[in-house]
C-alpha cells in the first residue's frame, strides 16, 4: 500500500549549504521550510544523482527540481550562445 509522506524531518534550507543569494530568493518567495519531497530530493540532487519521485500537486516538486539546478549554476562562467 502506498502512503502519502506528510511528516518532515525538520530540515531547514540552510542545512543544504546553498548559495546565499539562492537562500535569500527562497525566503523572498515565501518558502519557510522544505516540504517532504524537497527534504528527500534536494540532498540527492545536489550530489548530481538522478531522481525519480512522485508527489501530489502543490507539494513543492518544482522547487525540489529547481533549487539544486540553480545551486549548480556558475555565475562566473561565460555564456556561449
Amino acid at each position: 500500500m502506498i502512503q502519502d509522506v506528510t511528516a518532515t524531518k525538520g530540515n531547514e534550507f540552510e542545512d543544504y549549504v546553498l548559495k546565499r543569494e539562492l537562500l535569500m530568493g527562497i525566503y523572498e518567495k515565501g518558502f519557510e521550510r522544505p516540504s517532504p519531497i524537497q527534504e528527500e530530493s534536494i540532498p540527492i540532487a545536489l550530489t548530481g544523482s538522478d531522481i525519480l519521485a512522485r508527489a501530489k500537486n502543490g507539494t513543492g516538486k518544482t522547487a525540489a527540481f529547481y533549487i539544486p539546478a540553480l545551486e549548480k549554476i556558475d555565475q562566473k562562467q561565460s555564456i556561449l550562445a
